[in-house]
This record gives C-alpha cells, structure tokens and sequence, in this order.
C-alpha cells in the first residue's frame, strides 16, 4: 500500500528566502504559526499553522486553510486596518523581526514567521505546500512540519481526514527530524505516522515521534521504550543509530562500540532492533521483537 512513494523536502528555497524578507517588505505569502491572546503582553497558549498573505497594503491570514482575516488599510494611519466585517484592527509594535500582532475587535492576533526549517524527508504521495509535506493513505494522513537550527525543535504534526479529532499536535524533538514513514505496521488498516530525530553533538543519538490512527477517528501518540530497558540491545549503544520501516517492522540499526573505542571508530559491528507495533493497556507501544548482530 505504501511502496513507490516519492520523497521531497520539507521546507525548500522559497521558504528559506521569504524568511529573510522583513515585515515591511512582505509580499505574496509566507508559512506561519497563529495564535490568539486576550493581551497584547501575553502570548497565546497555543499556535496552529496558518499562511500569512499580504499585497500592497492588503492582508490575508489563513488558517486551517480558510481565509479567516482580511485586512484592508482604512487610509487613516499607517497600520491601521479595517477588517471583513468593518471593524478597526491596529498592528501593534512588539514582535519585530519574528512576526506580527494585530489588535482584533475583542482579541490579538499573533502571527509568527515559520523558524528556519528542517531537512526532514518525508517518503510520501504527495507535497501539499513548499515548507511542510504530506503523508497520506487515501483521505486519512498527516502534513508534517519541523523546525532546526537548535539542540531542542519543534514537530507540528497535524491529522488530516479524521472523523472525531484533527487537532495539530506540536512536539519537542531532542534534536532535529530527518525522516518520516507513514505505515501500517499491525496491519489493522490504518496508517500510523514515524518521525525519525538525531540529537545535537557528536553521538547523534536517535530518537522518534510517532502516532497511529485509531479506527479513523483519532491519533495517538506510540511510546517507544528507552534502549536500556533491554540489556541486549543496550549493550554497546553510544549513538549513531538510525530507523526505518522495513515490512511490518520498525528497524533500528546502530553501530556497537567495545570498550576502548573512540566515537568515530566503533570495533563491534553493527546491530539491529526491530520492534512491533502492539496495542498497549495506556495506549500504543513498540515492542521488540528481534535483536539481530552482524
């Protein structure tokens, strides 16, 4: 069901350019990040994806793919604005560089430029925007996106086509998303999604954001055990380790390092951990299943 999936980059030129471009500048569109406040001091608990727009003096702001504000210059003041429905809305100073607030009839708009994307692949059918990627099976999927340039980042993954819940979810990553496979590894029919990350430094050790579709109304995170709850696989683990969907199993491969090894000369092969997809009593978890020397 998913072989022969094209892969493409997440984030690409455009967006790298357009984020050098300043506020003032701004023109056609830019991948965002929105949220609301009832403060112009407070930031907004929560932001969401959202496309910033804005054509001689004219602004559009969407979110969730429909066009929720539009903003007209009402001739008074510079950044003075009057929205869809005839109100007065005010962009305020604050965020500078980062983005731009608006004061709203009974609210403020935050929106903020896209940080500096990642090279996270996605093996997947389709490219829905230049800075994120789509993962699909059918009408159910994910659009993924992740930021980098930091030992700590952000993953917003968001489900597409779900009956009860499609709510982004944004997830700290312990270094930077690489890779990403939709699959169905328990054969139940609905897809899960794998973001594979390698922390910051010299170990460049793994690690994985994953969720799986439950019955097509909801997802859920996968847990993933630490490698040391399993003193097989453990045993000589200091990093460099990669993952990927091989059949109906998760496969983590890493080089084994005996003592005395340096970091780059590990003088123990290399070994390999293939996990399960079970479904747990708290919900989703990989178990493993082999562990394999070579």
């Amino acid at each position: 069901m998913y072989s022969n999936l094209a892969r493409a980059a997440l984030g690409g030129a455009l967006l790298s350019a357009t984020l050098t471009v300043s506020p003032t500048t701004l023109a056609d569109s830019i991948g965002s990040q929105c949220g609301y406040s009832d403060s112009a001091d407070k930031a907004p608990a929560t932001y969401e994806p959202c496309v910033f727009s804005q054509r001689q003096g004219y602004i559009n702001v969407s979110v969730g793919g429909d066009v929720k504000h539009q903003f007209s210059p009402d001739g008074e003041a510079p950044g003075t604005y009057l929205d869809q429905d005839g109100n007065r809305v005010y962009r305020k100073k604050g965020l500078a560089e980062p983005g731009q607030l608006f004061q709203l009839p009974n609210r403020y708009l935050y929106v903020l430029w896209n940080p500096a994307p990642s090279q996270l692949e996605c093996q997947q059918e389709e490219l829905s925007a230049p800075q994120q990627c789509r993962l699909g099976d059918g009408n159910v999927g994910f659009t993924l996106q992740a930021t980098s340039g930091s030992s700590l980042n952000t993953l917003t993954l968001t489900p597409i086509g779900l009956e009860i819940d499609n709510a982004p979810q944004t997830i700290e990553l312990d270094g930077t998303a690489y890779l990403a496979e939709l699959a169905d590894l328990d054969a139940n029919g609905w897809p899960e999604v794998y973001v594979y990350v390698s922390s910051a430094g010299s170990g460049s050790y793994g690690s994985l954001a994953a969720y799986a579709v439950n019955n097509g109304k909801s997802a859920t995170p996968i847990y993933l055990p630490p490698l040391d709850a399993n003193a097989q696989a453990s045993e000589g683990y200091q990093g460099h380790d990669e993952f990927r969907v091989v059949e109906n199993r998760l496969v983590r491969r890493y080089p084994v390092y005996l003592a005395g090894d340096t970091n780059a000369k590990p003088g123990g092969g290399t070994r390999q951990v293939q996990y399960r997809l079970v479904a747990g009593e708290a919900g989703w978890q990989l178990q493993v299943d082999r562990v394999v020397a070579y």
